[in-house]
């Protein structure tokens, strides 16, 4: 029988929700199975100081950054590697078959998958395709209706994303960054959604949570939904293109009865914790996934469940 051995976050950063979902999960099938985390400052990550144990690693660009994951992962008996940040899902995604034949699991989407929903402007291009309303990029930023929505092509975490109300604010941001990208302004309830799919490309649960507020390009104070349109719109996206694995976050705008889709994210969401918390723990279907399990959809999470996000610390001695 496939056994479990141990667990590595990547990235980890302030993942400390994260790291404690994937330890508390991970003991339901081998209760001496660790969670392991890396970082580029490890000492300087909450989520690393967590961990069961960490190690800094190089950044993720750097030539020699899956040479290190691999002896890291073979030395520590890692059975899945979790990414959490934009710029390594390319990265890992090639490297998912070579990592296969040595017995780890990346769990990642395809290479298609992370390329395209890198950019926004291939994200728009993806739900154009399919039908799916999306904000208009626009080609000029004149002659438009102001307000319009600024941001990076290749931004994460809300980085550079701005309320644009005037020509002479998107002029100073395309002199500033040739890689600004402008699009319709789009006023509505924001939702984060996340999505489980399994290796047979099955979607196992979706969670919509109302973003209620931000903090720093994440999210703050949040509401879980079970809004069946939502639900039933999102689960139209993976029933469009093949490629998807493992937690999903997909943006979007609902306007009136109105969906309009703003981005897809192949990787774990500031504010999973809110689904897990709500019942829908992705940790444990990962874990079961790698088994080889058969997976069943459900929605058996509570509705309204609210995450009140606030500071709190993590105590290092010895530092």
């Amino acid at each position: 029988m496939k056994k479990i051995e141990n667990i590595l976050i990547t990235s980890a950063g302030r993942r400390v929700s994260l790291i404690k979902n994937f330890q508390e999960s991970l003991k339901k099938f081998n209760s001496n199975g660790l969670v392991f985390a890396i970082d580029l400052n490890p000492k300087l990550s909450s989520a690393c100081q967590i961990a069961d144990d960490f190690e800094k690693a190089p950044r993720v660009t750097d030539k020699n950054y899956i040479e290190f994951l691999k002896e890291f992962s073979i030395k520590n008996k890692i059975s899945i590697i979790v990414p959490t940040i934009d710029t390594e899902l390319s990265i890992l995604a090639r490297a998912k078959d070579e990592f296969k034949t040595i017995g780890i699991d990346i769990a990642i989407s395809s290479v298609e998958m992370c390329e395209t929903f890198y950019l926004k402007s291939t994200t728009e291009k993806f739900f154009k395709e399919f039908g799916f309303k999306t904000p208009d990029n626009l080609n000029s930023i004149q002659n438009v209706q102001y307000p319009i929505f600024a941001k990076l092509n290749n931004s994460s975490c809300s980085v550079g994303a701005e309320k644009v109300d005037n020509f002479e604010r998107a002029n100073e941001l395309q002199v500033e960054n040739s890689n600004y990208v402008f699009q319709e302004f789009i006023d509505g309830d924001e939702f984060t959604v996340d999505v489980f799919v399994d290796q047979n490309g099955d979607v196992i649960s979706v969670v919509p949570r109302q973003r209620l507020e931000v903090r720093a390009g994440e999210v703050s104070k949040a509401l879980a939904i079970k809004d069946r349109s939502i639900i039933d719109e999102v689960k139209k996206i993976f029933s469009k293109q093949k490629g998807f694995y493992g937690t999903i976050t997909v943006q979007l705008f609902k306007r009136g009865s109105e969906i309009i889709f703003i981005e897809i994210n192949p990787r774990f969401g500031g504010g999973y914790p809110l689904s897990y918390r709500a019942g829908s723990d992705f940790a444990e279907y990962l874990i079961r996934d790698y088994f080889g399990e058969k997976l069943i959809y459900s929605e058996n999470w509570r509705d309204r469940t609210a995450m009140l996000r606030y500071d709190a610390e993590v105590i290092v001695e010895d530092f």
